[in-house]
């Protein structure tokens, strides 16, 4: 299989091909690589509730074990239907033996799903998934214009909106370095505009990078450093000023994204100021104070750990919408425990 165009992800994923069962999903992105792994994993699952058709895996469980992915990938799933075997890479963990003994014998009912950062073209498991037959490699890169106005539209749409021209044009402007941040900032802007028919400028302008986002990473600040008392209280105010508890969550998970950009880094050598400098982007000096003490509390496999609770959270809150608050609360809560236990 050849590299996926951009124009072609998206139809390419809402479609499972049964020939390739290895996808490759990787990119500077970091928020949309996450969603298209999540997106990819419902639509083969469909909507079974079988607790063991989703594996969930990273480099290093893979790294120590190299068999252990095809046999994932091969086992049959306990009340049948399809299994998803979803590996996130992570630091100096070589698992491309692995996933070449998956493509010599692939499986018949189940997918192995690989979320990965920026990988060079032309080397390591991207020339594998991109070159086997039964393995496809999606790059994910910022979003541009035309990407930008699609994710704008099925926002405001399924919010009962429509905005206006100005309004669009300043948004697009303020978005699209990361897709998670992006939908993010649309579904604020989308709440913040409910009961009105159409979403002007001045909304945008009020709410989009606004000193809300501030407030919320206190919140996720709070959770990272384990300070569990401030976060309960950052939580609830900002829940009782009308942000959505799936606005925090996805911030936290950018946020944890980049602490395990950061880990992997170091893990591969880096010094921490070079691996915070090189992921840490635009971020104020004030936080990155607070960043460099996170760094020192999280290892890469509990940032791992803190991450797939983040995305079950995020997925059962939507399918438990009357409960999405408490299901965050919970999760966020409990990975503020998990940073106060002492580095092993």
């Amino acid at each position: 299989m050849v590299q996926i165009k951009p124009q072609d992800a998206d139809r390419f994923l809402s479609r499972p091909n049964p020939d390739v069962r290895v996808v490759l999903i990787h990119g500077s992105d970091t928020g949309l690589v996450s969603e298209r792994a999540a997106q990819f994993v419902k639509t083969v699952l469909g909507k079974g509730d079988d607790p063991f058709a989703l594996v969930r895996l990273d480099s290093a469980e893979i790294a120590a074990d190299p068999g252990r992915l095809a046999d994932e990938a091969n086992t049959i799933a306990l009340f049948g239907g399809t299994r998803a075997i979803w590996v996130r890479l992570g630091g100096n963990r070589p698992i491309q033996a692995a996933v070449e003994a998956v493509l010599a014998a692939p499986p018949q009912d189940a997918w192995v799903v690989i979320e990965a950062g920026d990988l060079k073209k032309g080397t390591g498991l991207r020339k594998v998934c991109e070159n086997a037959r039964g393995a496809a490699a999606i790059a994910c890169y910022a979003d541009n214009d035309m990407a930008l106005d699609r994710l704008i539209d099925g926002e405001v749409q399924a919010a009962g909106l429509t905005i206006e021209p100005d309004a669009r044009n300043l948004l697009r402007g303020l978005l699209g370095s990361d897709r998670l941040a992006s939908r993010s900032e649309i579904a604020k802007l989308c709440l913040y505009a409910r009961g009105e028919r159409s979403i002007d400028i001045a909304a945008v302008r009020a709410i989009v990078g606004d000193a809300g986002a501030s407030a919320t990473d206190e919140a996720v600040d709070a959770m990272a450093l384990g300070d569990v008392k401030e976060l309960d209280v950052s939580f609830r105010r900002l829940v009782a000023s009308g942000t959505a508890a799936f606005v925090i969550a996805a911030a936290a998970l950018r946020h944890f994204q980049m602490l395990h950009r950061i880990a992997a880094a170091i893990d591969n050598g880096a010094t921490s100021q070079a691996a915070i400098d090189g992921a840490s982007g635009g971020l104020f000096f004030q936080r990155k104070a607070k960043l460099e003490q996170q760094v020192r509390l999280w290892t890469l496999d509990r940032l791992t750990a803190a991450l797939d609770r983040l995305d079950r959270a995020i997925l059962d809150s939507r399918l438990k919408a009357a409960i999405a608050d408490s299901v965050i609360a919970q999760a966020l809560l409990g990975i503020a425990t998990l940073a106060r236990q002492p580095r092993r």
